[in-house]
């Protein structure tokens, strides 16, 4: 059937090839990284699952850290990250690289899967190497972050990978590493799934009560003081901070006019996502849903640097579904945006004049300015959707999603 299908489509085969060897050579260029590379925050990592072992502070300055940097996650995170320091350590960034390798390649299969792509694992396969390459994919990459781990569990959750009966597991799972995913526990709701929502809360619970049995003060520590500390992660105006937080604070404002600008942003960014994603859910459109409650969990969040913004892998996956070819005109420039990542451009901010200052400034925000534009168009997008229509179930290709016309 395959090779019937490249004999008709001759321009396929082309892109599917091309496709091969691009997501070859990227996967090759973050293995020799792996390689010959230093994941510092992969080392964070390691230096907690260490403290975890050995009984020493995980928040304290008697942390034992080779990187120099802070633990900042949940106890929970550092009794995961016990196995890192029996490893060697290139082994460890090895393997690390691999295992994030191959989440995205998942990610976008059953991305792909969900919006009836045909042949999803050679499509994701092609796309591999174009979603590796995103600026947001890479700096997980480059610095050995856990957000893919993250993204993957959440997508098993909200796309109906995991069984029914176990449906909020995942999400209860990658909040009690990292907190911030407890927000796409509003998908369930959305849904009218009270179960799963219910058994995302105490699976949560049951978790974060488990971390408290091997390590009480840690927990305590974390849960009253360290989970509250809005900037632990940096300062809002940090160059890869591309939330609206970092695009307020970079604008100059201070004090009480950035606290009302942001909490106004915050509120209407929250509020837009919110009525956007009930009118796709109900109209059965879970990966679209998934994508603008992850644009407000990172444009609202009081930091979100860019390796945050692992669920931009979802613009390549929604781009190559045939019914969202008319939302090309947002889609492909967003990627675009995306796999530069200019925000670099920030990291020096000293120029000599005012045009080169508004040049930069606008590049360097150019991540969350296209966030936001994203957003906008997803609103308008959602006004065609019928609120009332039964959505089809997660996980299920149905008649009507099958034969339903190109989205506009």
């Amino acid at each position: 059937m395959l090779l019937s299908e490249v004999r008709a489509r001759p321009g396929y085969s082309l892109l599917v090839g091309v496709g091969l060897m691009a997501s070859a050579i990227v996967v090759g260029v973050h293995l020799e990284n792996a390689v010959t590379g230093y994941l510092m925050d992969l080392s964070v990592f390691r230096d907690a699952g260490w403290a975890f072992l050995h009984h020493t502070p995980l928040y304290t300055e008697g942390f034992h850290t080779n990187s120099g940097f802070r633990f900042i996650y949940p106890p929970f995170a550092a009794f995961l990250f016990a196995p890192l320091p029996l490893l060697n350590a290139t082994l460890m960034q090895v393997l690390w690289t691999a295992g994030l390798i191959g989440l995205v390649w998942w990610v976008l299969k059953v991305s792909l899967d969900r919006m009836d792509v045909r042949r999803a694992n050679v499509v994701a396969t092609a796309a591999l190497g174009v979603a590796l390459w995103l600026e947001p994919i890479r700096s997980n990459f480059l610095f050995g972050q856990i957000n893919i781990i993250l993204m993957a569990l959440v997508v098993a959750d909200v796309l109906g990978v995991i069984p029914q009966r176990f449906r909020g597991v995942g999400i209860a799972l990658a909040a009690a590493i990292k907190v911030t995913p407890a927000a796409f526990g509003v998908l369930f709701l959305l849904r009218r799934d009270m179960p799963s929502a219910v058994r995302a809360f105490g699976a949560f619970l049951a978790v974060a009560g488990f971390a408290y049995w091997l390590r009480p003060e840690s927990s305590v520590y974390f849960w009253t003081t360290e989970a509250w500390a809005t900037d632990r992660a940096g300062d809002q105006d940090f160059f890869r901070n591309q939330a609206l937080s970092g695009l307020l604070a970079r604008l100059g404002l201070e004090g009480h006019a950035y606290t009302a600008a942001w909490l106004a942003g915050v509120a209407l960014v929250v509020g837009a996502a919110l009525w956007a994603a009930h009118r796709f859910t109900r109209a059965g459109e879970h990966v679209v849903a998934l994508g603008v409650i992850a644009l407000a969990t990172l444009l609202a969040a009081p930091i979100a640097v860019t390796h945050h913004w692992a669920y931009s892998v979802l613009l390549v996956a929604v781009a190559l579904a045939p019914r969202y070819r008319s939302w090309w005109p947002v889609l492909l420039p967003a990627t675009l945006v995306f796999l530069v990542g200019p925000n670099y451009l920030l990291e020096d901010t000293s120029t000599h004049g005012w045009v080169e200052s508004a040049i930069q400034q606008t590049l360097g925000n150019a991540q969350c300015v296209t966030g936001l534009a994203v957003l906008v168009a997803a609103v308008v997008a959602a006004r065609s959707r019928r609120p009332d229509v039964v959505p089809a179930p997660v996980g299920a290709r149905t008649a009507q999603l099958q034969n339903a016309p190109a989205r506009t």
